[in-house]
């Protein structure tokens, strides 16, 4: 195991030498490389983060430094002047293909930035080199790859949200800049990378994802327009999508493409918050309860809706689907509501997680609004948990997270890439994955 760095703010790691005259092998530490700078050690002697000088535009590795960078490789989606976080796609990998014969090269594979960051750091080529995660300084890229590799260390070297982002600033105090909603003109709110790496904690405690047990070509699958549009929030209890519409030269899908998919997924309610563009019927007629709780776009939801929304939530067995227009602001507002409400999740953390999950959610005065009645919904979560649980501050645990691959073997569902989805056989198993064969568990237990 490699020894992780003890951080203790310094600007010891901001240098200005130009070496650019030696032979780069000679170069033995990252600290010396002139092409580099505010480097920031996340494992001691191993692993780093660092930002290309102005004016450069890449860094080649030698025998003793190993360079890689995934900002042209790991690519935000923006609707409008959003630029992050990227998804949660962007956190996993995809299965590893192929290794080249060469080990001293990692190449030809799949990878989302945990697994390669690991692949890297075990491979043989490297044993005896540092790891540099390098990005340049323009301030997007800078933000979201800092938000990778710090939620690397969250996610994988059991460094607290705090210590993982104050190591971002032990090379020198050059800015991160937060993340903002998905509107045109200046940001009125933002969300900071603490945020974000405070969501990914608490939505690991409770549960919410599992790396060992996540299908990134299910989530990869279905975010896509042209498959729906949807994502898991949390686990058999929200998933967002895109409002369906059988109006004429829409571009929206109607409701019968979503209905396999639901009661495949065991959906039992849909709920509606934008104007009505399909009849209710088309999801009734197939056993799917539905529900109108309209509110103008763009708006925050008044207090009869939100009432009305957490009451159903509350009260509903199964998961629940719903959608606006985009299944964007106030969709994403609602299920944030929830998550204060039930899961003890800050405003901004509450937002965070839905941004991971569902890049554009939450705009605008939605986001303000969500801090602002914060408070009495963590006190109604309080009051709701004593009630029913005997405890104010039991907080529920999911078994299985979203996108889960046991759930799927238990159902004996498979979704393939090209849109297909299979009965899974009976000896169908995924590799390097841990799963215990047992009895079906309840998804829920109660963290106390």
């Amino acid at each position: 195991m490699y020894e992780q760095t003890n951080y203790a703010p310094s600007k010891r790691n901001y240098h200005t030498c130009d070496n650019r005259n030696i032979n780069p092998d000679e170069i033995t530490t990252v600290y010396k490389h002139p092409d580099v700078t505010y480097i920031c050690e996340y494992i001691k002697d191993k692993f780093y983060f660092a930002t290309l000088y102005n004016g450069r535009k890449d860094v080649k590795s030698t025998s003793n430094i190993h360079f890689f960078t995934i900002d042209d490789e790991l690519i935000y989606n923006n609707f409008y002047y959003d630029f992050g976080p990227l998804n949660l796609a962007c956190l996993y990998k995809f299965k590893i293909l192929e290794l080249l014969s060469d080990r001293n090269t990692v190449n030809n594979v799949f990878y989302r930035y945990c697994c390669k960051v690991s692949k890297k750091l075990e491979s043989p080529g490297n044993e005896h080199r540092q790891i540099v995660h390098y990005t340049s300084q323009r301030d997007h890229k800078r933000a979201n790859s800092a938000y990778l590799v710090a939620s690397y260390a969250v996610l994988y070297l059991n460094k607290s949200p705090r210590e993982a982002y104050n190591i971002l600033f032990m090379g020198g105090e050059i800015p991160i800049k937060p993340f903002r909603d998905a509107s045109m003109g200046s940001a009125i709110y933002s969300i900071h990378l603490t945020d974000c790496l405070n969501a990914l904690k608490k939505a690991v405690s409770f549960g919410f994802f599992n790396f060992c047990d996540f299908d990134v070509v299910e989530y990869e699958k279905y975010e896509d327009m042209r498959n729906g549009a949807l994502n898991w929030m949390v686990p058999q209890k929200f998933l967002a999508f895109v409002g369906p519409s059988t109006e004429p030269g829409t571009p929206y899908h109607p409701p019968e493409c979503y209905i396999d998919y639901f009661l495949k997924n065991e959906v039992t309610t849909v709920i509606r918050l934008n104007k009505k563009a399909y009849s209710a019927s088309r999801f009734t007629d197939v056993g799917i309860a539905h529900y109108d709780m309209f509110m103008p776009d763009g708006t925050v939801p008044p207090r009869r809706i939100l009432n009305e929304f957490l009451q159903l939530s509350e009260n509903t067995s199964g998961p629940i689907a719903v959608h606006c227009k985009a299944g964007l602001g106030r969709t994403g507002s609602l299920i944030a509501a929830y998550l204060i409400k039930h899961y003890k999740m800050t405003a901004r953390e509450a937002i965070a997680w839905i941004r991971i999950c569902r890049p554009g959610s939450v705009i605008g005065h939605q986001q303000a609004w969500l801090e602002k009645i914060e408070k009495n919904l963590l006190n109604a979560g309080q009051q709701y948990k004593l009630k029913y649980y005997g405890d104010g501050d039991v907080i529920l645990h999911h078994k299985r997270g979203i996108y889960s691959i046991a759930d799927k073997l238990e159902k004996k569902i498979h979704y393939m890439p090209d849109g297909g989805c299979t009965e899974t056989s009976k000896d169908f198993t995924y590799e390097n994955c841990n799963f215990q064969s047992s009895p079906y568990i309840e998804n829920l237990q109660f963290l106390l």
